[in-house]
């Protein structure tokens, strides 16, 4: 079995777009409990929310405390099964509706 076949490629990207989603949106910091290792996520979140914003062309200021003008929670991870396997990950703008490439995903 070939690991870049298209079936697999596709299988890959439902999980993945399945954990992009949890890290953002039900991760241990969304609910406040930041006293953990990592954050509860939190770092993790920021980065995401980094890229995801890229991805828009959007602009971004990292760091804890512009966190609530770049809210990680602003996006959400979409397995597109329309196009190419290669490019079935998205990144939805809940704000703006649009979406985007996630070229962080690499099947």
């Amino acid at each position: 079995m070939i690991k870049n076949e298209p079936e697999i490629i596709r299988a890959k990207a439902k999980l993945y777009v399945e954990t992009c989603n949890r890290r953002v949106h039900e991760a241990p910091w969304t609910t406040g409990r930041t006293n953990t290792a990592g954050g509860g996520g939190i770092y993790i979140a920021l980065e995401m929310a980094e890229l995801a914003h890229r991805a828009h062309g959007l602009p971004y200021e990292g760091g804890l405390s512009k966190m609530w003008d770049y809210d990680p929670r602003r996006f959400r991870w979409v397995y597109d099964e329309t196009g190419p396997a290669e490019r079935c990950v998205k990144v939805l703008d809940i704000k703006t509706g649009r979406l985007a490439d996630w070229s962080s995903f690499r099947g």
